[in-house]
């Protein structure tokens, strides 16, 4: 293999992963700010599958080559953040903080699923996701 093929291939640093992670999960959150109510506003099932299409169809479109199930998974915890951001607003004020604290502990949960896909990929080489089908961003 070329030092220039190599270089295609790159993994992204530590730190781009993280942007990666960080954008990604303001994006899905924001998702869901945006379908606020307005009048004669669907039910909130039909608000997550609109979500659920939007995200869905946009992870198809970036990964379209990898195994549907690492759609399937990712679609899923985005839906779920996506409808924390339809769901927060209604009920709690706007805090800051708590929207800061909240990101956090969402990356925090995307890097522990990480972690244990990759010592699971160790022990079973050539798994993409956990047989929970936790996510793998």
């Amino acid at each position: 293999m070329s030092e220039e093929t190599k270089d295609e291939t790159k993994q992204p640093s530590p730190e781009e992963a993280m942007q990666a992670i960080q954008s990604s999960i303001a994006n899905a959150f924001n998702l869901g700010l945006q379908q606020q109510p307005k009048p004669g506003a669907d039910t909130i099932s039909d608000i997550v599958k609109v979500i659920q299409e939007t995200i869905y169809g946009q992870l198809k479109q970036a990964y379209g080559d990898v195994p549907e199930d690492f759609i399937k998974a990712n679609a899923e915890f985005f839906v779920q953040v996506a409808a924390m951001g339809y769901i927060i607003p209604r009920v709690c004020a706007f805090d800051q903080d708590f929207q800061a604290r909240l990101f956090k502990l969402i990356e925090a949960r995307v890097l522990e699923t990480q972690k244990a896909a990759q010592e699971k990929a160790g022990q079973e080489k050539g798994k993409i996701i956990t047989e929970d089908k936790k996510i793998i961003v």
